[in-house]
């Protein structure tokens, strides 16, 4: 049995060699760097604000503030990686 004869060693089953789009691994890549950067910039400003002295309500609404801001910004992000997960499970059914 040779590599390319299509048989998968262990089962002698049939093996389906699809693959999904070229240009998914690069923008899911640039996806998750993106959020990474907005997550590291979300956490520095959480940890200015738990360190300044201020009123504590007004402390919790700029922190409350502060995360919806965060979930703002990466949904469009995460909705994007939805879909190129989609894109992916698709090819390999």
């Amino acid at each position: 049995m040779t590599a390319d004869d299509g048989l998968s060693r262990v089962s002698g089953e049939r093996r389906d060699h699809r693959t999904y789009d070229p240009d998914i691994l690069p923008r899911l890549q640039s996806l998750l760097a993106i959020l990474a950067d907005i997550d590291v910039a979300h956490r520095s400003n959480l940890l200015v604000i738990e360190s300044r002295p201020m009123d504590e309500a007004r402390k919790g609404q700029l922190v409350a503030d502060l995360r919806q801001n965060h979930c703002r910004r990466r949904a469009p992000y995460v909705r994007e990686i939805e879909v190129l997960e989609a894109r992916m499970e698709a090819a390999f059914r």
